[in-house]
This record gives structure tokens, C-alpha cells and sequence, in this order.
């Protein structure tokens, strides 16, 4: 087993079954993705073009970053983020629930452990996961822009062992890219209005790209004066960083009510910042930004799952259950997305809420 596995394996989190899909739901994953990065990419148009992202309680001073990225989106891509999918086995009904885009994990799982898989059953159709390979192209593209032949590439975490390991992989691609890759916590990064520097060999290094693990939202809510100095940064051109800031519009849940409102689509799950809009249907209460399945509430059944976020304020999204096996596992689908649908993973648990004690499961095409 690859040592980037073994910390995952010893948390028993690895399933060792593997799921088998029919090209046809494949194709189905795929198009729903497809169609639901189209959808946010055009809300996100309106809703910067109409100057309304105080509606996603998104602070003012943040709004300029937001959109200087957006409109460069050459310069600041999308490195990766995943939609996560309820339903969709077996000819059910499937709809994205959210897109986790700043701070997305289960990298490693996705690029190794499904790989290692589908190896030894070798399975003749193979499975969806480019990922790896189209990290390295999406940061292949992005070296074009700086002018430098080896540009220094940081990845900086709060230092968990789990986002270390995700970040491990995001630094694997940009090595294979082309850049001096290096990892710090971020308590050893230094930030100032020159740009982003760790410290090396007793010098202080300027950073080209950075890559965090480190969600928008806690630095603009929690750390203001950090994130005020990254849009310095961003806007001298000093540092590019990657998800870039129009990433924390995708991971605000409000985000899912504008698009019921403004753009509404078979693709997404409907979403409203009142839960009298589905007044007499089933439906889930979720924080703005909430991770890890944390602090949600199915509403008619009354299951919720503890967490950090129950001080935040609320979402009600419609009710579209998980696909469920024999044993009563529940599954819900993750397709990652770069420039185009890239892989599908599963996470399973024995509750109907997918939190932290979730375990991986690999997919293979039948």
C-alpha cells in the first residue's frame, strides 16, 4: 500500500468492496456535473454583474477579489472542487446537493487507493478518474502565466494529517508540472504586502503559487486582516492562489438558494434561505458553510449530526435520499471537477447523514 494511504488505512476509513457502475449511470454522473458547473458559472456571472453578493453575507471589503478573479479566470483557475451527488444508482433520481470548492479533501483516496483497486480486479472498462492527470494539466497551463522556468508552488495547511496528505497530491501534480514544490503549516507563512514567503535554508523564499487548505471563509470572517493582505497580494500580481476567492461563493450554501431562485434546473437540489418556501414536502436544514457533514437536520425524520457549525445561519434544501445497499449502508456519490468531470468516488456510512466517520469506497465500470 502506498505510504500516502497507510495513515487512511489505520482509521479504518478504506472500504475494500468495491462498487460497480453501469456506463449509463457513469454518463449520468458526468452530465450532471457538466450541467451544474454550467449553472454556477452563469449565476455566478449574474450575481457579480448584478452586484449582489451581500446577499451570501460575503463581507464588502471581499466583493472586488471576487470578481477581478472571476473575470481572469485564466490567470486564477479552478484547481479542483467536488459536487456532491445524492441518488443516481441503480436509474434513481439524482440531484447535487452542494459543491464543496475551497478546501475539497479526499484527494488522495481518489488518485491512489481506487487506483490501486482497480488493479487488482482488474476490471476490463476501467473506472473515471483522471484526476491526477488533469491536476497536472490545469497547472501546467498556469506556469504559462509566470515567468519564471521552475516557479516555487507552496501548499500550507492548519496542519492536520489528513489535509497534509491532501495536500501532498496537489503538490505530486505541480512537481510533474514543473515547479519547486514545498509544504508549510500555516503559522510558519509569512504574509506582507511584498507577497507570501516560508522560510528555507535560513532565507525567506517568495511564493509564486500557493495552495491552501484553508477555507475563504475562515480568513474573511475569522482573520480579516489576512485575508485584506492576500487581496493586496492578488492584486499586485504577487502570489497567485489556489482555489482562487470566487471559490468561497460556490462553498456558501446561500449560494444554492440564488441559484434556485434566479436559475432554476433539474440538476440541483432545490434550496431556500426559508423553510416555509417547502412548506408540506421532506426536506434538510444545513449551515452556510458547513463541512464534513456537520450540524445537519433531516427535518421529517428528525436525524441531525453534531458538529461545529450550529451557530451558523441556515439553509432548507429539498429532501432526495441516498442510494442505500442490502445492509443498509448509505452511499452518496462525489464527482470532481477541474475544466470537466474528472472522477467519481463514493463515501458510505450506516446513517443516512455522510459525516467524518464515513468510509471511502472505490468504483469500477461494468
Amino acid at each position: 500500500m502506498p505510504v500516502q494511504l497507510q495513515w487512511f488505512a489505520d482509521e479504518d476509513y478504506l472500504f475494500e468492496e468495491v462498487l460497480g457502475l453501469h456506463t449509463s449511470e457513469v454518463s449520468k454522473f458526468t452530465f450532471i456535473a457538466q450541467e451544474a458547473y454550467s449553472v454556477f458559472e452563469k449565476a455566478t456571472d449574474k450575481i457579480i454583474r448584478d452586484r449582489n453578493l451581500h446577499l451570501l453575507d460575503i463581507p464588502q471589503f471581499f466583493h472586488g477579489i471576487i470578481e477581478k478573479t472571476w473575470n481572469d479566470r485564466k490567470k486564477h483557475p479552478l484547481l479542483y472542487g467536488r459536487f456532491d451527488i445524492n441518488g443516481g444508482i441503480d436509474e434513481r433520481n439524482a440531484k447535487v446537493i452542494e459543491f464543496n470548492a475551497d478546501t475539497c479533501s479526499t484527494l488522495p483516496e481518489t488518485i491512489l487507493w481506487q487506483k490501486l483497486q482497480l488493479e487488482h480486479i482488474k476490471s476490463p472498462m476501467g473506472q473515471l478518474n483522471k484526476l491526477e492527470r488533469d491536476l497536472e494539466i490545469t497547472l501546467s497551463d498556469l506556469k504559462r502565466n509566470i515567468p519564471y522556468e521552475k516557479p516555487y508552488f507552496l501548499a500550507s495547511s492548519f496542519g492536520h494529517k489528513e489535509d497534509r496528505l491532501n495536500c501532498d497530491m496537489v503538490l505530486n501534480a505541480a512537481y510533474k508540472a514543473g515547479y519547486d514544490v514545498f509544504y508549510t503549516d500555516l503559522e510558519k507563512v509569512t504574509f506582507s504586502d511584498e507577497g507570501i514567503f516560508f522560510e528555507i535554508g535560513g532565507e525567506f523564499q517568495p511564493v509564486d503559487v500557493w495552495f491552501k487548505m484553508v477555507p475563504w471563509d475562515w480568513m474573511f470572517n475569522e482573520e480579516p486582516e489576512l485575508a485584506k493582505l492576500l487581496i493586496e497580494i492578488i492584486e499586485k500580481d504577487l502570489a497567485i492562489i489556489l482555489n482562487p476567492p470566487y471559490t468561497a461563493v460556490w462553498q456558501n450554501k446561500l449560494f444554492l438558494n440564488y441559484i434556485t431562485q434566479h436559475f432554476p434546473n433539474t440538476f440541483i437540489a432545490e434550496t431556500y434561505d426559508n423553510s416555509s418556501f417547502l412548506a408540506g414536502k421532506d426536506y434538510v436544514e444545513k449551515p452556510v458553510y458547513g463541512r464534513m457533514g456537520e450540524n445537519v437536520k433531516i427535518v421529517h425524520k428528525n436525524i441531525q449530526s453534531e458538529g461545529d457549525f450550529a451557530g451558523q445561519k441556515k439553509i432548507y434544501q429539498r429532501y432526495y435520499p441516498l442510494d442505500k445497499d442490502r445492509e443498509n449502508y448509505y452511499y452518496q456519490a462525489g464527482i470532481f471537477y477541474t475544466f470537466q468531470p474528472s472522477a467519481i468516488n463514493f463515501r458510505a456510512e450506516n446513517r443516512e447523514i455522510i459525516t467524518n466517520n464515513c468510509e471511502f469506497v472505490s468504483h469500477y465500470i461494468i
